[in-house]
């Protein structure tokens, strides 16, 4: 691999460094003149200028993204406020809060990730997307009124760089960095007649893991081919393409908190860890009376590899048609996903070793017509969504649980939508929009087995377990006996209302409430109560409401953009550790009541002189959950395994004994930190031949935040600051770049989230994935 990508940065710097200078000056950026400029966003499916939206947004440009080094979902954490990202392989995005464990094929995000326009239905296929694009765009709070269903918590935009008409141009990209960094992105667009062009991007990324045991590398490879047509005034098509495979060792975790004598970034199937779970399994059996410690509590992590095997195809289209009077917008698109991997939460979960993985297989089709005028703007619209999905997973925890479950799944979701803003008068606006969703959901012949030997499940019987076997001469024992199918159909309005008012020509006060909902769905473990059923949870909810005002001072030398908020949510969904009906340790999503938050956000960007650029950003969020309780069997919860409230229930037992109550009721929200912000600042210095050095710094921080919804006092991690610095050199008329980079500079521990509890049997053995340490490296490119 590392040759191949040696060999393909050499070519692609041979290549562009020999393209004539007359084609390079194409591509110079407007030099700087002091002022800060508009971003124009299509987030309200129109384009118009960020600082003219009555939304809580955050926009970043492609550059930035390069500049700081954003090759991951995960690595947006320390740009955006309030927003927290793990999870690796199974991308997680919390959003004040608010997001998904997003691991098992059931599992649908709170904040729904598209990459133009058109979603990414599963988690493993977000990574891998993060090249040659034009920007990111981070919505904050529900969007269902244009996005619909599984945006109760935000969204996330990826508007890849179209195709430009009647250009050839392109770029080339190469970082070199430790942990064996060798990565390349490039792109060329061609003309194709005068009314088309076609646009080919590529990213490869060879990089070592940052985890002890291997874990959280980079090893993929990314294409995306793009073909723009505009045969007339009113018509424009855009065709697309792309694939990525995600290879390497993939997801890893670390120990929360440290291991004593050890590094933050030991990963937890290294020897280390191993150890360190062995001592405390015997620690807590000891104290408990015991004389010899069980050997299913002695299971080793470090006696399973991490692995990941994840390809994603997609094909997609935009047709734009302008009547006259409005524009014609249709979105059809397709997108195959296969996973094979590896985590370790709190075992081994593992899509491989002779397992079939998951598949999916995702159809939609948006049609929407609207219009922009001076008085009224709309849009209406119907969306039509489908997934099929196959899953065949096997988790083997050694001696303690190895079971093996397969099902299909399948979504079929319809929408009918509008959104208009109407001008009462030039300075006031008023904003109405309302979508009703059909969403059904089922899990067809669901079957789970327990493969001998194992100390929990039924004993097992003399049966072959699914083809192919999972380990040789295995004998399985069908939990419980025969498969079942499960279907629901969940139906629900989400509105929004609203108003802009011009204070002056650059200062708007806005004002919505708004509203979304996350399907309810059925998670891959039987039910503790109904063990002849697959357990199901209910829809999510959440009304919103904010107030805003953006500014623009001093001559378009000062922005000051302020907002303060208020969610309130119903049922909750939140994913957690449960012993289900079949006695297996199951990772399944339950409803958690009722949970509110509130605060303000403050962004800010000065330029105090031409060349220079401050920025700022704030978020304060205060969260709770009004109402977090659940039925849970009492032999997964024993001393210790949560710091919530534990009373016995009033339930009959059940097949496995009694049952306890657990009320979480008063915890922030997981991944909530109460305090999160950044500053920066960006100095060009003109050079008498052209030329420029940028000196870019910022630093990122967090306060602490739960990782796990046990709550127990391992999962509470720290507060952190992560300072960056680059130093680049831009050669005249920006036909390349040299630079050089440091990032974290003081190596922070970041947790992110996205691991949890190792098991009951072993409570305070904590797992997170966690962000980069210190790295450094050099960054070169050519453009023509």
């Amino acid at each position: 691999m590392i040759r191949e990508l040696k060999g393909s940065v050499a070519l692609g710097v041979l290549a562009f460094a020999s393209l004539p200078a007359f084609a390079q000056d194409q591509q110079t950026p407007a030099a700087d003149d002091g002022s800060i400029h508009d971003i124009v966003v299509t987030a309200q499916r129109r384009s118009e200028s960020v600082q003219k939206t009555a939304l809580s947004i955050e926009v970043f440009s492609g550059d930035t993204l390069s500049e700081r080094g954003i090759a991951r979902p995960d690595d947006l954490t320390k740009l955006a406020t309030g927003l927290q990202v793990g999870g690796g392989t199974t991308t997680q995005v919390y959003i004040r809060g608010v997001g998904d464990f997003g691991v098992t094929a059931t599992a649908n995000p709170a904040v729904v990730t598209s990459l133009n326009g058109v979603a990414i239905a599963r988690p493993q296929a977000i990574s891998g997307n993060f090249f040659d694009l034009e920007r990111v765009e981070v919505l904050k709070g529900p969007q269902g009124t244009l996005y619909g269903r599984n945006a109760s918590g935000g969204a996330l935009n990826l508007i890849a760089a179209k195709p430009r008409i009647g250009e050839f141009s392109g770029y080339f990209n190469g970082t070199i960095g430790n942990y064996e960094t060798f990565a390349g992105e490039g792109a060329v667009n061609v003309p194709m007649t005068d009314v088309g062009a076609l646009r080919l991007a590529y990213q490869l990324s060879d990089r070592d893991g940052y985890l002890t045991d291997g874990g959280d590398d980079d090893k993929h490879q990314s294409v995306r081919l793009q073909g723009l047509l505009e045969p007339n005034d009113a018509m424009t098509l855009r065709l697309g393409a792309g694939y990525t495979h995600l290879g390497g060792n993939g997801s890893g975790l670390a120990v929360i908190p440290r291991i004593p004598g050890q590094s933050a970034w030991t990963g937890s199937t290294s020897t280390a860890a191993a150890d360190y779970h062995t001592a405390l399994a015997t620690a807590i059996f000891m104290a408990s009376g015991g004389t010899s410690v069980p050997p299913a509590l002695l299971d080793r992590p470090d006696a399973f590899d991490l692995h990941q095997n994840v390809q994603s195809w997609n094909v997609d289209a935009q047709l734009d048609y302008d009547f006259g009077g409005a524009t014609l917008t249709v979105i059809p698109a397709y997108r195959r996903t296969t996973a094979k991997f590896s985590i370790q939460p709190s075992f081994n979960y593992s899509l491989g070793d002779g397992t079939d993985g998951e598949t999916s297989d995702q159809y939609s089709l948006e049609a929407r017509l609207g219009h922009t005028g001076d008085k009224l703007k709309w849009v209406v619209g119907a969306f039509a969504f489908k997934e099929d999905q196959s899953t065949d997973f096997a988790v083997n925890s050694g001696l303690i649980q190895r079971i093996r479950v397969a099902s299909d799944l399948s979504t079929k979701s319809y929408a009918a939508f509008g959104e208009a803003t109407y001008s009462i008068i030039d300075a006031l606006r008023l904003i109405a929009g309302l979508r009703y969703t059909s969403d059904r959901r089922e899990q067809t012949d669901f079957r789970k087995f327990a493969i001998s030997p194992t100390v929990t499940g039924q004993p097992p019987l003399a049966i072959p377990c699914l083809p192919p076997a999972f380990l040789p001469g295995e004998q399985c024992s069908l939990l419980p006996p025969g498969s079942f199918d499960t279907s629901k159909t969940f139906k629900k309005a989400t509105w929004k209302a609203g108003f802009e008012a011009d204070l002056t020509p650059q200062s708007m006060l806005f004002g919505t409430v708004s509203t979304g909902f996350k399907a309810g769905g059925f998670n891959q473990a039987i039910d503790p109560a109904n063990p002849a059923q697959t357990l199901a949870f209910a829809p999510e909810t959440i009304t919103a409401y904010t107030v805003g005002l953006r500014n623009r001072l001093l001559d378009n030398k000062l922005q000051l953009n302020v907002e303060g908020f208020y969610w309130d949510y119903k049922d909750l969904q939140l994913t957690s550790l449960l012993l289900d009906g079949s006695g297996n340790i199951s990772l399944a999503t339950q409803n958690a009541g009722k949970a509110r938050l509130y605060g303000f956000n403050a962004d800010v960007i000065a330029k105090p002189a031409r060349n220079t650029t401050l920025r700022a950003a704030l978020e304060y969020v205060n969260s709770k959950y009004k109402d977090f309780s659940y039925v849970q069997a009492a032999a997964f919860t024993p001393p210790g395994s949560t710091g919530c409230a534990v009373t016995p229930s009033s339930l009959a037992p059940g097949p496995l004994g009694p049952f306890v109550n657990i009320d979480c009721s008063g915890f922030r929200l997981v991944r909530s930190p109460k305090w999160s912000g950044s500053v920066g600042l960006a100095q060009i210095i003109d050079l008498n031949n052209g030329g420029n050095f940028t000196f870019d710094t910022d630093l990122a921080f967090a306060s602490s935040r739960y990782t796990s919804t046990s709550f127990i006092a391992n999962s509470k991690v720290a507060s952190y600051t992560n300072w960056s610095a680059s130093l680049t050199y831009n050669a005249p008329g920006d036909r390349w770049f040299l630079g050089a980079y440091v990032r974290n500079i003081t190596n922070a521990k970041i947790y992110t989230g996205g691991g949890g509890d190792q098991s009951p049997f072993v409570t305070g053995f904590i797992t997170s994935s966690i962000g980069a340490p210190r790295t450094w490296g050099g960054r070169f490119g050519v453009r023509f």
